[in-house]
């Protein structure tokens, strides 16, 4: 499976063109996170998602495939690789991208959750799962980026801010695309008082 590069965008982490694509930035932002005003600090990625590409078809068969035991060697992949991306010390907890309850019961686990436990216990860090909630069911994200912000507008909320108030939380899902789940995520957590939010993921779309 392809991985993301180590150096890249600021913030998100997308790879320039070319090695010294950014050189002579002192904090070098891709176009994206240029013209984007993000409520998460950093994004990362361990993997590209592409199609026809390997890790694209290994996570919808995790997923919709009811291959758990692959899903849990992403997870153990996504927990050794992320400290190349991330500085681990700098974090307070994990906070799993929730499903809505019917969603999880249909599909019997919550990707996200098994991607953040992996990690937590690599890294030594508490899952959160109980500090975001999703409180209203959405369609699968589809669209342009407006349309999938639109799409998660009021579809999270924080049940208790003593979870996560001054806490520098990371958020956990398995796919990076346009950044509205996250962005979503990131909003409500901070407006419950989270001191930063940032994002870790198992692959991110090209």
């Amino acid at each position: 499976m392809e991985r993301m590069p180590v150096d890249g965008c600021l913030r998100c982490g997308w790879p320039f063109p070319s090695p010294g694509g950014a050189s002579g930035a002192e904090r070098p932002l891709c176009q994206r996170c240029r013209e984007t005003e993000d409520h998460f600090h950093v994004a990362r990625a361990v993997l590209r998602y592409r199609d026809g590409g390997i890790a694209r078809d290994a996570i919808l068969l995790a997923k919709h495939g009811g291959r758990f035991s692959l899903l849990r060697h992403l997870a153990n992949l996504l927990a050794e690789e992320a400290s190349e991306r991330l500085t681990f010390p700098a974090w307070d907890g994990l906070v799993p991208v929730p499903l809505h309850w019917m969603r999880r019961l249909r599909r019997g686990f919550n990707q996200a959750e098994v991607l953040a436990r992996a990690v937590g216990r690599r890294h030594r860090l508490p899952v959160l799962c109980s500090a975001l909630r999703r409180v209203r069911g959405t369609p699968p994200q589809q669209g342009d980026v407006g349309a999938r912000r639109a799409n998660v507008r009021g579809a999270f909320a924080v049940p208790g801010r003593a979870a996560v108030a001054g806490k520098r939380l990371l958020l956990v899902d398995d796919v990076f695309t346009t950044g509205a789940t996250a962005n979503a995520c990131a909003r409500v957590l901070l407006a419950a008082g989270a001191e930063e939010v940032g994002i870790l993921t198992l692959a991110r779309v090209e």
